[in-house]
């Protein structure tokens, strides 16, 4: 598991340890372009995205256990759903910002983190990544507990969303916590957002330059003593989701068959049928999506062993759920070029890169 890794680095670390936490990298991606780290492949959690995967890779708790599944669902008991990194739920009817009406239960069963364990250990804690310090709510909270963040001006506004621009700032603002290091070897934790780019242009040659900058960045910091390991929450898949699937999912999307809207993420997604309509919409999901989607109720997804059929789980996710299995499966955002969610090898495979640790020191590696 990565947070049984990152503790053997964080041991032998004579200065401390940097975390290069990188959204949206995929195995393959690393390979061509972080040439001078030692790269193993880990393979991400079920849902593929990062609410489910960057919880895990902190608290090493499988999202059977966390309760973070995919990017929106429900609380338990709730009749609408709630986005989990902007807080925002959602009825068909209604949409209500975070905090004006807080659910009856928690959305998350989050536990101990790697930032928890460091300060333990009497190891300061420390997060960058302007993105994170934008968001409120249960996910992120639950994501950064035990850590300090430090302030990024560029948390004032808007953060840009140009790869190169944010490793730029990225190594900016992590130079400068090492520079400034001197207590006893940190944890320094550093979310890098290059999924908001992917997203929409792929692994183009602006996001290999960037990761060529952090490449570097990395390997400087490597040959002054510290630490260094990336690793991801998860890849993406070019998609092309076509029209007639989009309004077929809409007619089921819809309180003539559901109780509240969707939830899911990217390229996996569920429905929350009617009382008694279940079975219902199940069929036509697997009428309407066909050969483009593999449609799954709760149990079986627990049988092929995607998601164990906990509690946590049954109380969250909708009784029927599409995996795509094309790239004309209707994503959320049709905008989007690129996703995620499901269980192709781009999606799934992500590196573990270090610069400094040997691999085979903190190895062996599990998912993240």
């Amino acid at each position: 598991m990565v947070p049984e890794a990152l503790g053997r680095c964080l041991r032998i670390a004579s200065r401390g340890l940097c975390v290069l936490a990188v959204d949206g990298l995929s195995h393959e991606a690393a390979l061509s372009t972080l040439v001078h780290a030692r790269i193993h492949p880990l393979r991400s959690t079920f849902p593929s995205t990062s609410t489910s995967a960057w919880l895990t890779a902190v608290t090493g708790e499988d999202p059977s256990v966390h309760g973070a599944l995919g990017m929106v669902h429900r609380a338990p008991g709730a009749d609408r759903v709630t986005h989990l990194v902007s807080g925002d739920t959602y009825g068909f009817d209604t949409r209500t910002r975070p905090g004006s009406t807080p659910p009856a239960h928690a959305l998350l069963n989050a536990g101990r983190t790697i930032f928890d364990d460091a300060l333990a250990c009497d190891r300061p804690a420390l997060v960058v990544g302007a993105e994170l310090e934008r968001l409120t709510g249960e996910w992120v909270s639950a994501l950064l507990h035990g850590a300090r963040v430090v302030p990024s001006q560029a948390a004032a506004s808007r953060p840009s969303t140009d790869p190169v621009a944010v490793v730029e700032r990225t190594v900016r603002e992590v130079g400068a916590v090492l520079a400034r290091a001197v207590e006893a070897p940190p944890l320094l934790w550093a979310y890098v957002n290059v999924d908001d780019h992917i997203h929409q242009a792929g692994y183009d040659a602006r996001l290999r330059m960037a990761l060529q900058l952090l490449d570097t960045a990395a390997s400087r910091w490597a040959d002054a003593g510290w630490s260094v390991v990336a690793h991801a929450d998860h890849g993406q898949t070019e998609v092309t989701p076509r029209a007639d699937l989009i309004d077929a999912w809409a007619r089921l999307d819809h309180p003539a068959f559901c109780r509240m809207p969707a939830g899911g993420a990217g390229r996996v997604r569920w429905l929350y049928p009617l009382p008694g309509r279940e079975q219902a919409v199940e069929h036509a999901a697997r009428a309407a999506l066909g050969e483009h989607a593999l449609v799954l109720t709760q149990d079986e997804l627990h049988e092929k062993g995607l998601l164990s059929a906990t509690p946590v789980v049954r109380d969250r996710i909708g009784e029927v759920v599409a995996l795509a299995a094309s790239p004309a499966f209707p994503v959320p955002d049709p905008k989007a070029a690129w996703e995620h969610g499901a269980l192709s090898d781009a999606e799934m495979l992500v590196p573990f890169a270090a610069w400094n640790p040997p691999l085979d020191s903190i190895l062996p590696l599990d998912l993240i």
